[in-house]
C-alpha cells in the first residue's frame, strides 16, 4: 500500500490500470500510453506489454502481422489459430504465403492430445515474438 500526503491510501494501482487496459480499444490504449509515457515511461512499457495478446494481433495493420509472422514457425501459428473464430483466421492465413498457409492451416485443423496446454503456449510464443519486435522497435503496437 502506498500514502500521499492528503490521506489517500493507493492498493497496488498500478495492478488496477493493467486489467483496465484489458478492456479499452486499441485507440483508448494509444491515447492513454501516449499520456502516461511522458511521466513514466517504464509503466508505459509494462502497460503495453502485458496488453499485448495474441487474439489483438488481427487488429493490427496488415504489414504489422505479415512482419510478425515472419518470426513465428507455421506449426506455432496454425496451434494458436484454434482460439480465434474462422474470420480471424482466413484474415490471418490470407496474409501468409501459401506454402506458410497451408501448413498452418493443416495444424490448426489436426486434433492435439493436450490441446488446451499446446494452445495456450502457441499463443504465449506469438505474444513473446510481438513483445520482443515492439521492444526493439521492428514494430510498432
Amino acid at each position: 500500500m502506498e500514502n500521499d500526503n492528503t490521506g489517500n491510501v493507493f492498493i497496488n494501482g498500478r495492478a488496477q490500470i493493467l486489467e483496465m487496459f484489458e478492456y479499452l480499444t486499441p485507440e483508448e490504449r494509444e491515447r492513454l500510453l501516449k499520456q502516461i509515457r511522458p511521466r513514466n515511461p517504464q509503466l508505459a512499457d509494462e502497460i503495453m506489454e502485458t496488453s499485448i495478446s495474441f487474439k489483438s494481433m488481427v487488429e493490427l495493420p496488415d504489414h504489422t502481422i505479415e512482419r510478425i509472422l515472419t518470426y513465428v514457425k507455421a506449426p506455432i501459428l496454425g496451434v494458436a489459430l484454434k482460439t480465434l473464430n474462422t474470420q480471424s483466421q482466413r484474415k490471418l492465413l490470407s496474409l501468409c504465403e501459401r506454402a506458410y498457409a497451408e501448413e498452418a492451416f493443416k495444424v490448426m485443423n489436426t486434433r492435439l492430445s493436450n490441446e488446451a496446454r499446446d494452445v495456450e503456449r502457441a499463443s504465449e510464443r506469438i505474444k513473446a515474438v510481438m513483445s520482443a519486435l515492439s521492444k526493439k522497435k521492428i514494430i510498432s503496437l
